[in-house]
């Protein structure tokens, strides 16, 4: 702002007594020329970034998952063209002739385009629910992402629209999670999509946000738990990009006992906990954890030391010596 001064000052002092530059101040003249423009330049800049940066702050900040159950959801932000905005604000440097080229590309590379997004909607909505996508549509949908609707990236998606429930959108899910998602075009959903799982092997606190939403979206309308079989489903689905070491254990276990009908929501979150913290040889049953998770452990060690003692009897059988003896031993019991 100083040198903006400056320069108002600079110029306001030379137009009273306003002289044609002669040939020795040619050179002078040029230079304040380019200040000035470079002041305005920065000028219009910084307007542009106030402008922005107050649409940014009027935006609704999220809470935390825990205070709520329909939290608004991360990969939005994760997933939006803000930070494009502000690269294009980069790539003008000054350069644009007026204030409004400015705005102008700021708003292009922010907005979505609310009649593309109903039209899409219109496309896979079902006949008879006006403001539903359901399972045809869903399918149609997915055949035109190129994904199966059993793919973990279906789930992505699932969590980018905030879906209340399997099977399908409301019209203000799917409008309103698309906007979220800067992503008002097929190909637009599908780029959104791949950014968002490639965070995902890599963010634990973003890969916590879909696991936990996971647990919720495979919820039967009034249920509050999962069924074991559906359980089972869903951490096959949500564990696709990053598998945790006993997960097979685990599934092997659940299997091996008919009387585990039921997941609740807190075995579901603290079972990544429990991969991200503990193995079996470091659990510490003293600690709060669901009494599922100590039957788990007791299992796995009971069953490590059975594959101990059929291994260390593999190998007795294999001494040629101990076979000797034992041969030995039956002969004179024959005789």
């Amino acid at each position: 702002m100083g040198n903006c001064l400056k320069c108002f000052q600079s110029s306001s002092s030379s137009s009273a007594a306003p002289t044609l530059p002669t040939s020795q101040s040619l050179p002078n003249a040029l230079q304040n020329l380019n200040a000035n423009n470079s002041c305005q330049a920065a000028t219009s800049i910084g307007n542009c970034y106030d402008i922005v940066q107050s649409n940014a702050n009027d935006r609704p900040r999220e809470t935390d998952e825990l205070l709520s159950n329909r939290t608004p959801l991360k990969p939005a932000n994760n997933c939006d063209t803000k930070r494009n905005s502000f690269k294009s604000l980069g790539l003008l440097n000054g350069s644009a002739p007026t204030m409004s080229d400015i705005i102008t590309t700021v708003k292009e590379s922010m907005e979505v385009s609310h009649q593309a997004l109903n039209k899409l909607f219109e496309i896979y909505k079902d006949p008879d629910e006006e403001d539903m996508i359901l399972t045809d549509g869903i399918e149609r949908l997915c055949l035109d992402l190129n994904y199966q609707p059993d793919e973990f990236a279906i789930l992505v998606l699932a969590w980018c629209l905030d879906a209340s429930q399997m099977c399908r959108f409301t019209r203000t899910e799917f409008i309103d999670g698309l906007h979220k998602m800067r992503a008002d075009s097929i190909e637009n959903i599908r780029l959104r999509l791949e950014h968002t799982i490639e965070m995902l092997k890599v963010d634990s606190e973003m890969f916590k946000q879909l696991y936990r939403f996971t647990f919720r979206f495979g919820l039967e309308p009034d249920q509050r738990v999962l069924s074991l079989e559906m359980a089972i489903d869903l951490w096959k689905l949500v564990f696709t990009v990053q598998t945790p070491d006993l997960f097979s254990n685990w599934v092997n276990f659940l299997d091996k006992h008919p009387n585990i009908r039921r997941i609740p929501k807190d075995t579901w979150n603290m079972y990544l906990n429990f991969t991200e913290q503990c193995d079996i040889d470091n659990y510490d049953d003293t600690e709060a954890w669901p009494s599922l998770f100590d039957d788990f452990v007791e299992y796995e060690k009971n069953r490590a030391l059975e594959m101990a003692t059929v291994h260390d009897d593999d190998n007795n059988n294999d001494d040629p010596l101990q076979c000797h003896v034992k041969a030995g031993g039956d002969m004179r019991h024959v005789s």
